[in-house]
This record gives structure tokens, C-alpha cells and sequence, in this order.
């Protein structure tokens, strides 16, 4: 995985401590990530809205998510299949991509490969997370003793990402220090 340029994580806490506070939404609460599109006025449609959907369906089973444009104006496609807490990462990834303005590029090269860029997908990856489980959710997960199931499900995330997240903010032991600065 590319590496992330220095302060990018500050910066995607930042983001999401931003739109928390403009959705209202609680510091260390979850944030939908189809209330953050409407929010930022981001259409998004699941794979069924498009006419040949039913056609392909079993060929775009690991389709996650994409962004399509039109001018300046962008809108996300997601695999409706999917569990509700991939989609929930899928969509945010692509949000991501929007927020950090990423330019659009096609899906696949001349060849037929992916073109996949890691330095952009690290970044939307390490963003979306950060919107889905900040640092201050993180340490509450830690601090009231949730298990990863009852987070898991109250922030509509898969275990693995909050695991990457709780290891990644260091929050167990950021907590250790708070109980014994307490």
C-alpha cells in the first residue's frame, strides 16, 4: 500500500469532525454514508437502476462501487448486494474519492486491467475509514468496553475495519493513559 503524505490522517479527522458537526451527527457517532452524499449533494444509485442490470448481475457480483462523471458533477454507483456494512465502506470510499478531489479515471486500462492508482485508493481508503470510525469513536469502543459485534453494528462497519481502526488510532492505548491520568 502507497504511502500516505505526512498529516493525511489528521486531515481525514478533521473531515470527519467537520461533517459530523455539519450533519449534527454526535463526535463519536455514526455518519451514514447516503446522509453524507445527500448532505453533499452526491447521487447515489445501486447497480439496479442501471436498464442492463438484471443482464449482468452475476458478472458485477464483485462489483463494489464506482463514480461516474458528468462535468463536474459526480454520482456514485454501488453494488446493492452487497452486506449493508460493505456498502456502507464502498460508498464512503467513493465520497472519499469526491471530498479529496481525486480526478476521475477510467476503470480500466487499454489492455483491460484495472487502473488502479495506490496512492489515491490509499487515501480515499484511510478517509473513508476515518469518517466511519474516527479516533474519538474508536476510543469509545475501548472506553465502554463495546464489543467489536455491538460496534460493528452500531456504526454499520464490517469487525475488520474497526479493528484497522482501533489499531491504526492507537486507542486502547490512548485509553490506558486516560484511565491513568484519571
Amino acid at each position: 500500500m502507497a504511502k500516505l503524505r505526512r498529516g493525511f490522517r489528521k486531515e481525514a479527522e478533521e473531515y470527519a469532525a467537520e461533517f459530523r458537526i455539519e450533519l449534527e451527527t454526535l463526535a463519536d457517532g455514526p455518519l451514514c454514508p447516503f446522509r453524507l452524499a445527500d448532505h453533499l449533494e452526491i447521487p447515489v444509485l445501486s447497480l439496479s437502476a442501471l436498464d442492463a442490470y438484471s443482464e449482468y448481475a452475476a458478472e458485477l457480483s464483485e462489483f463494489s462501487a464506482m463514480t461516474i462523471p458528468e462535468g463536474t458533477k459526480r454520482t456514485i454507483f454501488h453494488n446493492q448486494a452487497h452486506h449493508p456494512h460493505r456498502r456502507n465502506s464502498n460508498v464512503m470510499h467513493e465520497i472519499a474519492h469526491i471530498v479529496l478531489g481525486h480526478p476521475p479515471h477510467l476503470p480500466l486500462t487499454k489492455d483491460g486491467c484495472r487502473n488502479f492508482d495506490d496512492v489515491l485508493e490509499n487515501e480515499a481508503k484511510e478517509l473513508a475509514f476515518a469518517l466511519l470510525i474516527p479516533k474519538v469513536a474508536a476510543l469509545k469502543i475501548i472506553e465502554t468496553k463495546m464489543t467489536l459485534e455491538q460496534a460493528s453494528s452500531y456504526y454499520g462497519v464490517s469487525r475488520s475495519l474497526l479493528n484497522y481502526r482501533i489499531r491504526i488510532t492507537d486507542a486502547v492505548r490512548y485509553a490506558a493513559n486516560r484511565r491513568k491520568r484519571r
